[in-house]
């Protein structure tokens, strides 16, 4: 009798609660904030931060994206290739990634960058989840010609400023 019971409210739950199922790779949902910042000056300030991270991702101004990274900072993009510190990094995006697409691929990215959500983590963290549709690669939707990636972005605060310490990139395809 328990078990069925079980059962039953299982059943139920799958029509009771639709939003808890998973969305459509395209789909993105309403931003968020969860948690808060330590201060109204530290949320201010990774907005600053945020907006200096697009602005040198749509300019390819790889010194000033390093200098929003942590020395030891760990980025892995959508195909897997992984890069520890920003020296291997910034070779990889000077020698690599910038080069192989018109500078104006990289300006639309960060036009199209929009924030899904920031989570707050203690004091001196932050993940935003961000994503943008973009022609670096094909987009195999049937939607959309652009290519659209999300981006996770791990803040830490040091030193009392914001530096990207982690950078995750998926592909929704």
């Amino acid at each position: 009798m328990k078990n069925r019971l079980l059962i039953c409210l299982f059943a139920l739950s799958m029509f009771v609660a639709p939003s808890a199922l998973a969305q459509e790779r395209r789909q993105v949902p309403d931003a968020m904030v969860f948690g808060a910042p330590a201060s109204p000056a530290d949320g201010e300030a990774l907005e600053v931060a945020f907006r200096a991270y697009k602005k040198a991702w749509g300019t390819e101004d790889t010194m000033a994206l390093m200098a929003l990274h942590t020395a030891d900072t760990e980025w892995i993009n959508a195909y897997a290739r992984m890069f520890r510190g920003t020296e291997t990094l910034a070779e990889f995006l000077e020698e690599r990634l910038f080069p192989e697409f018109s500078p104006e691929t990289s300006k639309r990215e960060a036009e199209n960058m929009a924030l899904i959500s920031t989570r707050y983590i203690g004091d001196d963290a932050a993940v935003l989840h961000l994503y943008t549709d973009g022609d670096r690669g094909p987009s195999v939707s049937d939607v959309s010609e652009l290519r659209r990636t999300h981006i996770h972005l791990v803040w830490e605060k040091r030193d009392s400023a914001w530096k990207v310490a982690h950078t995750a990139i998926m592909d929704a395809r």
